[in-house]
């Protein structure tokens, strides 16, 4: 059986195989954390384990938001338990509790934290497509264009010296 969120998965994958993924290194927990429905959905240990497949998600792997190993394959649970040093217990509540929610989904690839794309994005990744569109604005120059621009330059600073000298000459006669 398809879900909504496998052709999202395989996406990705051929993205990364194609050019390689962005780890960052770090997640973000916002401050709405705090408030989400994860505290009155899950008890306090499975929260803690939810908090630790976030961070999974983003060092599993090659891509972000997909716990798997290298191959794009599923992790056995025990090893994701032992990763996560809770017991194997702990983690299939959290995870039984959290694809219902469809706030994971598992499948062969491994286990997919399907909004963790909304909840990594920063203001860094807002701003990309404005510098991307201003760096298609910028003019590329052709060497010759090159060697005039430089060329005035020099002119410009040879006219400021000048001037400085002239300048330095007339105070220092007087």
């Amino acid at each position: 059986m398809s879900n909504k969120w496998d052709s999202v998965i395989e996406k990705k994958i051929t993205e990364a195989k194609s050019r390689g993924s962005k780890k960052r290194g770090w997640v973000v927990l916002r401050k709405a954390w705090l408030t989400s429905s994860i505290n009155y959905r899950m008890d306090l240990d499975e929260i803690a384990v939810f908090s630790k497949l976030i961070v999974m998600a983003d060092e599993f792997g090659p891509v972000p938001g997909l716990i798997s190993d290298n191959d794009f394959r599923a992790m056995p649970h025990e090893y994701v338990a032992h990763q996560a040093c809770c017991p194997l217990e702990v983690l299939d509540a959290a995870l039984e509790k959290a694809i219902a929610d469809d706030s994971i989904y598992e499948n062969e690839h491994g286990i997919f934290l399907t909004h963790f794309d909304d909840y990594q994005f920063t203001e860094y990744d807002r701003q990309k497509p404005y510098r991307e569109a201003k760096r298609k604005k910028r003019r590329e120059y052709t060497p010759e264009e090159c060697a005039e621009i430089d060329a005035e330059n020099a002119r410009m600073i040879a006219r400021h010296n000048a001037a400085k000298a002239e300048k330095e000459q007339s105070t220092g006669s007087r």
